[in-house]
């Protein structure tokens, strides 16, 4: 063969060696449009991940927001900064534009109740229970208005609905034990608190949760409340969480803190030192003081 002949042979070489490579770079490139399309964002983008619109932004500025996620991103941050007015004023004209969407409605409720209003805030959970029957949070959340309003049954109702719905949720479950608290019945309610912290074994230490009950504060009798907790984590052998929770049910004079040395529930945590520690500090004196007895 020659000169000429190699080189075109070559050439034709060059094309179809490199062409399937060229197609399978395009097809990467391109991507199947409904792949593409089926990445859509989280239908809850503050639990997600981090958000990407810019911070303390005005009404204004978020009716400028092309992306409806990413103006609720930016209206839930007016809300975190306790900017009521504003965010409900931005969340209704975004109802405006989709009267049934769940998120928008559950979050309406959600400000209403951090303003205390009540009605307002049980009008808006139950309007999107109507938009869609199967949204366990605005259950949760009714649930959670019948708790500050103490009455316990119809509180306990709910949250048991919303765990069928969801059993999943870690918050869910921790305000159900909370409701079995309330009415005293320390079995479910352990029961609860276990399937949280088996969830989220951080449930207890996050105090800001939209729609759930304010941990601490909303509880009557905080040293067994504590004390639970500490059991809680203690069967699981929690040590550094059982520990923070026993300190506080003694710093609230939990009459049966001295259980805390034969209860089973504490067996895999008490050979600890940091708990030996604790344990000792607990031992009551033998006796009366004799030069300050009467």
């Amino acid at each position: 063969m020659n000169y000429l002949g190699r080189m075109i042979l070559a050439a034709a070489l060059c094309v179809v060696l490199r062409a399937p490579c060229q197609a399978q770079q395009d097809s990467s490139q391109a991507g199947p449009p409904v792949a593409r399309q089926q990445a859509a964002p989280p239908a809850q983008p503050l639990a997600q991940g981090p958000p990407q619109a810019p911070a303390e932004l005005t009404v204004e500025e978020i009716r400028q927001i092309a992306s409806p996620i990413q103006r609720m991103i930016a209206v839930d941050r007016l809300v975190a900064d306790k900017e009521y007015d504003e965010a409900l004023e931005a969340y209704q004209e975004m109802l405006a534009a989709d009267p049934q969407n769940v998120q928008i409605l559950n979050r309406m409720g959600n400000t209403y109740q951090a303003l205390q209003k009540m009605k307002e805030a049980n009008h808006y959970y139950k309007l999107a229970l109507k938009a869609d029957g199967h949204f366990a949070a605005a259950v949760n959340n009714i649930g959670c208005i019948y708790y500050s309003e103490k009455r316990y049954g119809k509180a306990l109702r709910e949250f048991r609905k919303a765990v069928k719905m969801d059993p999943e949720k870690a918050s869910f479950q921790s305000n159900l034990g909370y409701a079995y608290l309330a009415k005293k019945k320390y079995k479910p309610m352990m029961e609860a608190f276990h399937a949280a912290v088996a969830l989220d074994p951080t449930i207890f230490d996050q105090h800001n949760r939209a729609g759930a009950i304010v941990l601490e504060r909303s509880v009557e009798d905080r040293g067994a409340f504590f004390f639970f907790l500490a059991k809680t984590y203690g069967q699981i052998g929690d040590a550094e969480r059982c520990l923070e929770y026993l300190t506080k049910a003694r710093d609230e004079h939990f009459k049966d803190i001295l259980s805390v040395k034969t209860d089973p529930a504490f067996a895999r945590v008490r050979p600890k030192p940091a708990f030996k520690e604790f344990m000792d500090g607990l031992t009551p004196p033998t006796g009366p003081n004799p030069s300050s007895a009467v």
